[in-house]
């Protein structure tokens, strides 16, 4: 391939990332949260509040790139997709450090939540979350990690450490987000993301922090749980069971046993699994284990992103938590696309033509790095 023309196919590609972009947050709906935010710009900028929206967006999508790049193929991929920009002359990087700063985090928090609702909505009138409900049951899972900040004294002041800590709420199969929780230690962020289940809800989750104190919060609004706890946590062997589990108590920390929860332990292949349904029949072992494996997981971020695990470069707290956000609406605007590449390199791949005379595959995801 010529220089040229892999110049004009990265040009493409970028254009292309940044379409999926705007199609994912259309103008419109980021006028919306730009305005309920209450940071439209008072008079005429170089960076309007909607352009830094979807500059914010691209740093996701160009990572190794500096500002003035981020911004140049932005710009490209905007006019290319047809959204307006008017004439105006190139900022300087201090100007767009101000810019983010004038945007703030909570545009980036608005548009999730609405991209979020809305995706979850068109599984609804698709049928395919019925692929998410398991006997009668809306099945969700709880996962999460933390995100290195940069170690300014701002930072580390703010999430006492070099760290953020994220819990995830994501439906199983599509990994459509359902809540998030941002938070200074492991456990926080859960404890918010629980607060918002609903009854009818099963949890899945694999070894949370304070395991106890997050299971009372679970129940307490009527979800049901479904955890592999951490090994330190006991649980006494209470009443045997006809299919081989037993019952238990699961203690909180600090607490006295008057506030212990009843639960059901699994002994599986691979891990010890905790459930409050009780019922052999109506829960059967092997049923609880798939639903375990097949939970999703926090790494997908990065895997959807093509990303590694990443230092954010803001130098103060909002800055981090406006990245944050924007990481999670990049990776509710690209998980589609992954899933569509994926389902079709494996048609392929079990396709009898493509065996008997293989090629060489070529993704349509766009590339993110």
């Amino acid at each position: 391939m010529t220089r040229a023309a892999k110049a004009a196919r990265d040009r493409l590609s970028d254009r292309v990332a940044i379409g999926m972009l705007i199609e994912a947050f259309p103008p419109a709906e980021v006028d919306a949260a730009i305005d309920a935010a209450g940071v439209r710009e008072q008079r005429s900028r170089s960076l309007p509040a909607r352009t830094m929206v979807y500059f914010t967006l691209a740093l996701w999508l160009f990572g190794g790139a500096g500002y003035d790049a981020v911004l140049a193929r932005l710009t490209a991929g905007m006019r290319w997709a047809g959204v307006p920009l008017g004439k105006r002359s190139a900022p300087s990087t201090g100007s767009i450090t101000k810019a983010r700063k004038r945007l703030g985090p909570e545009v980036m928090r608005r548009l999730l939540q609405g991209r979020a609702l809305a995706d979850r909505a068109a599984d609804e009138r698709s049928g395919r979350a019925a692929d998410e409900r398991w006997r009668g049951l809306r099945v969700c899972t709880l996962d999460g990690g933390a995100v290195s900040v940069a170690d300014t004294p701002a930072n580390l002041a703010a999430f006492g450490g070099p760290d953020v800590w994220l819990s995830v709420l994501a439906s199983p199969g599509r990994g459509v987000l359902v809540d998030v929780g941002v938070g200074t230690a492991p456990d926080d962020p859960g404890r918010s993301v629980l607060d918002a289940l609903t009854p009818g809800t099963l949890v899945v989750s694999h070894r949370p922090g304070r395991a106890q104190d997050l299971w009372h919060t679970a129940a307490e609004v009527g979800a049901d749980l479904l955890w592999c706890p951490r090994p330190s946590v006991a649980l006494p062997r209470l009443q045997p069971l006809p299919d081989g589990t037993f019952l238990s108590r699961l203690v909180p920390d600090h607490d006295p046993l008057a506030s212990s929860v009843a639960v059901r332990v699994l002994e599986v292949p691979d891990a010890v699994l905790v459930t409050t349904l009780l019922d052999p029949e109506q829960a059967p072992v092997a049923e609880l284990a798939a639903l375990h494996r097949g939970r999703w997981r926090f790494e997908a971020l990065f895997d959807t992103l093509e990303t590694g695990p990443v230092t954010l470069r803001s130098q103060d707290p909002d800055g981090v938590t406006q990245e944050l956000w924007a990481m999670l609406c990049v990776y509710q605007a690209a998980r589609p696309w992954r899933k569509e590449a994926a389902s079709q390199v494996s048609a392929s791949e079990d396709s009898p033509s493509t065996a008997q005379n293989p090629t060489p595959r070529r993704s349509t995801m766009v590339d993110l790095a």
